[in-house]
């Protein structure tokens, strides 16, 4: 486990916003998906002890390579932040993420 990367910060932020939850990015313990480096992440300890709730916001972004990655929340059965989505179509690596680690 770890602290979200400053951009990774800043995209769990925006999402927090658009869901309208108080909190921090910063102030969480994330972890990597096998994803093919599209940049999904877990957040939280115990992840593999909770459950899947809802998806809660999204927004999308441009990747330095042009093409569009969607990065969507999710909340576990309890209302707490559970995971990080980033898809790619292309199913590429998010290059904005790779080089701001």
């Amino acid at each position: 486990m770890r602290t979200p990367t400053t951009i990774e910060a800043r995209i769990l932020n925006e999402l927090f916003v658009r869901a309208k939850l108080g909190y921090d990015a910063k102030s969480l313990l994330v972890e990597s998906l096998a994803d093919g480096r599209m940049g999904s992440l877990k957040i939280g300890i115990n992840h593999s002890q909770r459950i899947f709730g809802s998806a809660c916001a999204e927004f999308e972004l441009i990747d330095d390579d042009g093409k569009p990655v969607l990065f969507s929340l999710y909340l576990d059965k309890a209302g707490e932040p559970y995971e990080l989505d980033a898809f790619k179509s292309d199913f590429s690596e998010t290059i904005l993420l790779q080089n701001n680690a």
